[in-house]
């Protein structure tokens, strides 16, 4: 039984993590519209060059998801391949990529294809691709990774925290953040994405960037109080500095503080997730499924 493993340019998988974990993985690009111009995620523009355009336009970028029939030819040519497809994709409650991929499902009942909503995004939902892709190299079936990757879904606390809420507040994703708005008086939002409702959510406002960190140290360090193994994640926009900043002062904390086993992932936002939450953001992904991650987190 050989299983598939699809996801979207969301999941920030770059090439140096994808070849660290020596994994075939397949991706499908949503699209990113300036104008007239339109670009595939991750293959006809870069993040770096994504965000050399964004300084330099004057409209905000517009988005779209794989279409059915874009789906349709991956999972045709996945199948020449692989007897089962699991294809996992953004929070439904941020795009219609799962919709997409569920309608394409079902006009192929040829093909055994399981579409995955993760209820996550970026490296929250590429961890749980890496997974996928690992545990499908010894199951028995799709199904049998599925209800893994299902139970893993709430081991996964994704929190970021950005300068400008104009992006967020445009593209129409903020939900339950829409409280954070009206950032002024040097007023940053700390915002998380909730695995219950795949969704955005407030966590605190915090004024200044110093306290803003803090904060954010303070949350990460919270989720991992009681593990002993985890993933962590750092994603950022255009705040490299920023971002090896709280990396450092948070790997500094787990280092005197905690007895944790622990990989550490860093990476670009892809364009798709820059049009919406703009260049000053900077994220971490906490990933702590102990029983399900059976593999060795140091290899390679």
């Amino acid at each position: 039984m050989s299983i598939g493993i699809l996801t979207d340019s969301t999941a920030d998988l770059n090439k140096n993590i994808l070849k660290d974990f020596d994994m075939n993985i397949d991706i499908i690009p949503l699209s990113i519209h300036f104008g007239e111009e339109v670009f595939l995620d991750g293959i006809d523009i870069s993040s770096e060059e994504f965000f050399k355009k964004l300084a330099n336009s004057e409209k905000l970028p517009q988005t779209s998801q794989p279409t059915p029939n874009d789906f349709k030819k991956i999972y045709k040519k996945m199948s020449k391949k692989y007897d089962e497809i699991i294809s996992l994709h953004i929070s439904s409650g941020l795009s219609g990529t799962f919709n997409s991929a569920q309608t394409a499902a079902q006009q192929l009942p040829e093909i055994d294809i399981y579409p995955v909503d993760t209820s996550s995004i970026s490296l929250g939902l590429g961890f749980l691709t890496l997974m996928a892709a690992r545990l499908a190299e010894t199951a028995s079936s799709a199904e049998q990774v599925i209800g893994k990757i299902n139970k893993a879904k709430d081991k996964i606390f994704l929190f970021f925290t950005v300068d400008d809420m104009t992006y967020m507040e445009k593209g129409g994703r903020i939900g339950k953040a829409r409280s954070l708005l009206g950032s002024f008086l040097n007023i940053n939002p700390i915002i998380s994405l909730s695995t219950k409702t795949g969704k955005v959510e407030p966590l605190a406002k915090v004024r200044g960037s110093k306290k803003t960190l803090q904060k954010m140290l303070d949350l990460g360090m919270e989720q991992l109080k009681d593990a002993s193994r985890a993933w962590l994640g750092f994603a950022h926009g255009d705040r490299e500095e920023d971002l090896k900043e709280f990396k450092k002062d948070l790997l500094t904390r787990i280092d005197q503080n905690l007895n944790l086993d622990y990989k550490v992932f860093q990476t670009r936002i892809s364009s798709t997730i820059g049009c919406h939450v703009g260049p000053s953001v900077y994220a971490g992904v906490i990933f702590t499924e102990e029983g399900l991650l059976d593999f060795d987190l140091n290899s390679k």
